[in-house]
């Protein structure tokens, strides 16, 4: 089974390319995803709260987190993004051993995963496909989402890797994905074809 990682910044186009691999048919762990389910388990719920709950006014109403009070918080204090990510981390990781076991039998599986070069994750895939924007194009994807501010778009990106030096010999193919859509799958097809061997349509 081939591990192949999806990656990049926020804003950048991985839900993309994770649509064009999943019309493709393959499987594709969604880390994103996880961790919001994550954040509706008891025990997590518990975790965080006794962790944050003193720090970050109405934090739990009604069992439920306000994740955005806590992103607020975190992405404006980076001892704190850590412990957050040191309780919520293992759980994602949990899963992703489960996806794993789960679809041992296929060619190939696919984890679309934000921060595969900051947690230093790249030696554990065969491939890495990274995607990319202007610096234009991000900011103005991101701040149309949800309870998404400029200062809090700031803070994110700063926890993110800007890909210059080590990174660059760890990706396979880059994906600019202001391309016509067109563009994008047919460079993700060729990827796949070239390292699966598929057939073509």
């Amino acid at each position: 089974m081939i591990k192949i990682a999806i990656t990049g910044n926020i804003g950048s186009g991985k839900s993309t390319i994770t649509k064009i691999i999943r019309e493709l048919g393959f499987k594709v762990f969604d880390s994103d995803k996880e961790v919001k389910k994550a954040f509706i388990k008891k025990d997590l719920i518990n975790q965080i709260s006794k962790e944050f709950k003193s720090k970050i006014p109405d934090l739990i109403k009604r069992n439920t987190i306000d994740k955005a009070k806590l992103g607020e918080f975190v992405f404006s204090n980076p001892d704190e993004l850590k412990k957050l990510e040191q309780i919520v981390h293992p759980k994602v990781w949990e899963s992703k051993e489960k996806f794993f076991e789960k679809n041992s039998n296929e060619p190939a599986v696919f984890l679309d995963i934000p921060l595969l070069f900051e947690k230093k994750l790249q030696s554990q895939f065969d491939f890495i496909i990274r995607t990319y924007v202007s610096d234009e194009v991000q900011k103005k994807r991101v701040l149309k989402r949800k309870n998404m501010t400029n200062e809090k778009f700031n803070q994110i990106r700063k926890t993110q890797t800007d890909y210059s030096g080590v990174e660059e010999k760890f990706v396979s193919l880059d994906i600019n994905t202001e391309e016509d859509i067109k563009i994008v799958k047919k460079k993700v097809r060729n990827f796949l074809e070239k390292i699966l061997n598929l057939k073509k349509e």
